[in-house]
């Protein structure tokens, strides 16, 4: 039985003369499984027969060429390898359509079919033939009388059936009985190939020569020659023949084995559409289609409407994507030799990538005036304002005097938070300058600058002293008189050192300063200056103090008079006491209501008390009590005071 034939051939020219009955067969011994092939062009047959119709007379070329067969003898059956198909008895039976250009190959072609061979004959059994034992022969395909695979052919080469331009080639394995095989001979150039179940069988390179087929005038026949005096039918069934103008690759010739023509006619279809992908900018997108369908499989994937060259397989890899690609509509067309489907739009979302960005603050940096030789310092912030981790890879400093400190490279700063740098200016001359911080970084505006400016000034050295004397006035011998304060201030710019504080004078006394003493500028030193004479007339002295300032060593004068003490007395009178009593007591106190000191020794047997202990320039509060001859003592009389010049 036969079930498939199919023949190929590139286009040739044409007559050529007679050929002889041995055929020369490619045949696929082993059963391949279900192959599926993507994106592999449909070639274009020339003559296609399914065998699909079941029962008439006719059968259809199914390449869209129009060669109808007719049915002579062969009977319709439903073992097909697909189907229905025909069977052939072996003696008197062929499916014939008329002489066509498409049948008619040049110097390359393919020539296919299924076969279900019963039983083997003493001559060739063709499957698919042009062959009528005259000088008009073209080509026969059929099995030997071995059921090994053979193919015929003639040549416009003008050398009638003598070599190469007529000959006949014979493959190696039998085609066994009572099983579907599927069988291919392709002819390239002068090369004869034979294909058994999709496996190369033999292969002849130089068996024919370079001319196309003989372009005669017989009609094509498939199942049997019954012409010329030969029957060569084969005893089988046959299905699916196809006949190509064209060699088939392998991966071809399997896709055909398991496609069966009936199948042609049915597009292909989705079953899972190509997904929405969300990414990062940086990476790449790969869409994905699931299609069904009759094999061979084609895909074109479309970006925005537009073919994206080589993207014709089932998966689509973007390259890395930006975020101009988001928004982008993705699409794929699906093909089969039967037809297209188109897939529904995908949308590709790009997110931007996480990023550093860096922020300065301050943006520029004045240190001013300062002192050459003395350091100034101020803080850079360096604040990481973006979504990923900022890393500073270098900060350099430039200018005469200007440094940076306080950190080590490499510097990562995590998103939203900040670091700080130290930066200093030390100038060495007098004079202004300029310089500069750049910041590399990972940001993408990775370079950064601060600007930075100061002015070197010359050190001076200055106190300031307040007041510039201190008189005390008269102060009475033995009395210590009111503390009177002198302030030292620095009022340069540089750092003033006091070596020694001196103090002369008799009887005056200094507190709250020390030598050596440093005094930064506006920083002051307060002294407390006291006078307390022990005899009387006036006391000179003065202070001195001795710096590095300008004109060191200052003086602070120092007057005051020491005054004899002057003898003062308050006279206390006070009513009697209504009871009967022993005598008083006389108190005193300094402050109004206070706490009050008896100044008498004894009780006081009369109504008058003469204090003799008071001082000048003083007040005293006095009160009394009386006391009884059992020592009980009364309350505090009223209160009188007494001012004392």
């Amino acid at each position: 039985m036969i079930d498939e034939i199919r023949v190929c051939s590139i286009a040739g020219n044409k007559h050529r003369a007679l050929c002889r009955s041995l055929v020369y067969v490619i045949v696929f011994l082993a059963a391949l499984a279900t192959i599926g092939i993507t994106n592999v062009q449909a070639a274009s047959g020339t003559a296609v027969y399914g065998f699909n119709e079941g029962s008439g007379n006719t059968t259809v070329d199914a390449s869209g060429n129009g060669d109808m067969g007719t049915l002579a003898g062969p009977s319709w059956t439903t073992a097909g390898r697909y189907g229905n198909a025909l069977f052939f008895n072996g003696t008197d039976a062929y499916v014939e359509a008329p002489n066509s250009s498409s049948l008619n190959p040049g110097t390359a072609a393919t020539f296919s079919a299924w076969v279900n061979v019963l039983g083997t004959n003493t001559n060739t059994s063709s499957v698919i033939n042009k062959w009528s034992q005259t000088a008009d022969d073209e080509y026969l395909f059929g099995l030997d009388p071995s059921n090994r695979l053979t193919f015929a052919w003639q040549t416009t080469g003008g050398n009638l059936w003598g070599q190469p331009s007529y000959n006949i080639v014979s493959g190696n394995a039998q085609v066994p009985l009572g099983t579907w095989t599927y069988i291919t001979v392709v002819r390239t150039g002068p090369a004869i190939s034979f294909y058994i179940n999709g496996n190369l069988d033999a292969t002849f390179s130089a068996a024919a020569d370079a001319n196309p087929f003989q372009n005669g005038i017989n009609t094509l026949r498939i199942g049997g020659q019954n012409r010329g005096g030969m029957t060569r039918v084969l005893n089988g069934t046959i299905d699916d023949v196809r006949m190509y103008n064209q060699a088939l690759t392998l991966t071809k010739i399997q896709s055909d084995m398991n496609l069966p023509t009936g199948a042609l006619s049915i597009p292909p279809s989705i079953t899972t559409q190509p997904a929405n992908l969300t990414v990062t900018a940086g990476q790449t997108a790969m869409f994905t289609v699931v299609a069904a369908g009759v094999a061979p499989l084609g895909y074109q994937w479309r970006k925005n409407g537009v073919n994206i060259a080589g993207a014709t397989a089932a998966s689509y890899a973007t390259p890395a994507t930006t975020t101009s690609d988001n928004g982008a509509t993705f699409r794929v067309v699906v093909s089969n030799p039967a037809g297209t489907v188109t897939s529904s739009a995908a949308t590709l979302t790009v997110n931007s990538a996480p990023a550093p960005a860096i922020q300065v603050s301050p943006t520029s940096i004045n240190f001013g005036n300062a002192v050459v030789g003395t350091n100034l310092s101020q803080i850079l912030i360096i604040k990481n304002t973006g979504t990923a981790t900022l890393t500073i890879s270098q900060v350099t400093a430039t200018g005469s005097g200007f440094s940076i400190s306080g950190f080590s490279l490499p510097l990562n700063v995590s998103a939203g938070q900040q670091t700080t740098i130290t930066v200093a200016f030390l100038p060495t001359v007098v004079g202004s300058t300029s310089g500069n911080i750049s910041i590399v970084s990972n940001a993408p505006t990775s370079l950064s600058s601060v600007s930075l400016s100061g002015t070197g000034i010359a050190a001076t050295f200055i106190l300031s002293i307040s007041p510039t004397s201190l008189s005390f006035g008269d102060v009475t011998t033995g009395i210590s008189s009111t503390s009177q304060s002198v302030v030292i201030t620095n009022t340069a710019n540089s750092n003033v050192a006091i070596l020694q504080i001196n103090l002369s004078g008799a009887g005056y006394t200094m507190t709250g300063g020390s030598a050596p003493v440093t005094l930064t500028p506006l920083q002051n030193l307060t002294l407390s200056v006291q006078f307390s004479p022990t005899v009387a007339g006036a006391v000179n002295g003065h202070l001195s103090i001795v710096s590095n300032a300008t004109g060191s060593p200052a003086t602070v004068p120092l007057t005051g008079t020491g005054a004899a003490p002057v003898q003062h007395s308050v006279a206390l009178t006070w009513n009697a006491s209504t009871s009967t009593v022993a005598g008083y007591n006389v108190y005193r106190s300094t402050v109004s209501g206070g706490s009050y000191a008896k100044i008498n020794s004894s009780l006081v047997a009369a109504l008058n008390y003469t204090d003799s202990t008071v001082q000048s320039g003083t007040t005293s509060y006095y009160v009394t009590t009386a006391v009884d001859s059992s020592g009980n003592e009364s309350v505090f009389s009223n209160q009188v005071p007494a001012t004392i010049p």
